[in-house]
């Protein structure tokens, strides 16, 4: 084991990065999950054990791997879901505004729930999704993009507002009062936790 701490550390390091890049596109598995810190926390307490060996090398790679998985997926979060969902959004627009997806009974004026296509349950990350559809030309639809928190009574309402107006809806039009940030003519990211939404959209929203 001493011999190949090295290798080690850079084996685990990869496949923790690698993970960690995967579940910015996908929920991941639990299993992958447990392999990949499992094994970077198996292989960290050893290097640990080496440092006093005046080992540094290890120890090093694993905290410079601790620190891009820690600072870099929360930066670049918003941009990679919008992108990497954004033709099957678009989709859901289109069969949303032919009438194609079944709409939940709802007494709201401001915005209706409708099932979420099976297909779809990603880039929506619910069973139904949230829109308020006035007219052909003037529709608003949000989309969560962000997991629920685990044990979060609150919970999380995170994602993008598409609005086929371009203008961003008023609490009559959605029945919405976050605040916002612009992506393009018809895209909005929003967030009811303040500090995920400052610290969100950095390289995408205008």
């Amino acid at each position: 084991m001493k011999k190949y701490i090295i290798f080690f550390a850079i084996g685990s390091s990869i496949l923790l990065l690698f993970y960690t890049g995967f579940k910015l596109f996908d929920n991941g598995s639990f299993k992958f999950a447990l392999l990949s810190y499992g094994l970077f926390l198996f292989i960290f307490l050893y290097s640990i054990i080496y440092l006093f060996q005046n080992k540094w090398v290890p120890i090093t790679i694993q905290l410079i791997t601790l620190l891009i998985v820690f600072i870099l997926p929360p930066l670049i979060r918003t941009e990679v879901n919008f992108y990497h969902y954004k033709e099957d959004r678009e989709e859901i627009i289109r069969m949303l505004a032919d009438g194609e997806i079944k709409k939940e009974a709802s007494l709201d004026k401001g915005f209706s729930f409708y099932y979420t296509p099976p297909q779809y349950m990603n880039a929506v990350k619910s069973t139904t999704i949230r829109a308020g559809i006035h007219s052909k030309n003037k529709f608003f639809v949000f989309f969560q993009s962000a997991e629920q928190p685990f044990l979060e009574m609150r919970g999380l309402t995170e994602g993008f507002i598409y609005s086929s107006t371009g203008e961003f809806p008023t609490a009559k039009e959605f029945d919405y009062y976050m605040d916002y940030k612009k992506i393009d003519n018809h895209w909005y990211f929003v967030s009811n936790d303040l500090e995920r939404f400052d610290s969100s959209c950095l390289f995408l929203c205008e």
